[in-house]
């Protein structure tokens, strides 16, 4: 039996999902953020394949999106994106010395991930996040810089950017320190999980592959460092894709 409870961890609406019989029992933990314009019970399915190996999963709720939404139209939203983020990366911290003060994680072996907009989030949280022990990028972007000169490129081009050129460039500037792909050695020998579907619009592999390939060349023989690229997907992971996501997770949390 399979317990899915609703729960705030340092004030911050989440799913906690775990095997009934390891309620207060320390687990491997894996921390798990939703996508743009998603809520956290829309990962519920990668949470239960988790769960069934033993894992303890949550599942937190980002700010403007499920039970914290505001009432923001989809494109205030969108011009929030990085400050979502940002506020997110900061309250990963604060979930996590939650867990720490009730002790539910095991050994310190704490996984974190997320989809699109949580494969962002992921990216940076491993620059700043030494604790994190592994991760798992799903349709995500390491490279915040160059993802978000490119959104900003396309709301200037729909008449939808609010900023100057000077402010637009300062709001730019405050996400390189949370780079990835600039900031590589902050990654380390931490395992590290990708998956992006070939055919991605919303979020383009390009950039994930070309860190993925850099890091593979000083880490050659590490298979804890992969990638999965489905020729024939989208933007949405596929069941194979959740499927190998697990099973990597199971053998190095």
């Amino acid at each position: 039996m399979f317990t899915i409870r609703e729960e705030a961890f340092a004030d911050i609406p989440a799913l906690h999902i775990f095997k009934e019989e390891h309620e207060q029992k320390p687990l491997p933990t894996f921390l798990f953020w939703h996508g743009f314009s998603s809520g956290k019970e829309h990962n519920l399915h990668v949470a239960y394949r988790l769960a069934k190996k033993g894992i303890r999963v949550i599942l937190p709720e980002a700010v403007h999106h499920g039970e914290r939404d505001q009432g923001l139209t989809e494109k205030q939203r969108m011009l929030e994106f990085w400050s979502i983020v940002l506020q997110s990366l900061k309250e990963t911290g604060s979930i996590k010395k939650d867990l720490d003060e009730k002790k539910l994680i095991k050994d310190n072996r704490l996984f974190m991930g997320g989809t699109s907009m949580g494969g962002i989030l992921t990216c940076g949280a491993l620059t700043v996040y030494p604790w994190i022990k592994g991760a798992v990028v799903l349709m995500g972007n390491p490279s915040w810089e160059v993802f978000a000169r490119k959104q900003m490129t396309m709301l200037e081009q729909q008449g939808s950017l609010p900023l100057s050129e000077e402010d637009a460039e300062k709001q730019v500037q405050k996400l390189i320190d949370y780079d990835l792909s600039q900031k590589e050695q902050a990654l380390g020998e931490r395992p590290l999980f990708f998956w992006h579907g070939r055919d991605d619009e919303v979020v383009p592999y390009h950039e994930s592959y070309s860190f993925y390939e850099k890091m593979k060349e000083k880490r050659k023989e590490d298979s804890s460092l992969v990638y999965h690229l489905d020729p024939s997907a989208g933007h949405k992971v596929s069941r194979n894709g959740m499927i190998a996501m697990a099973d990597w997770v199971e053998d190095y949390i």
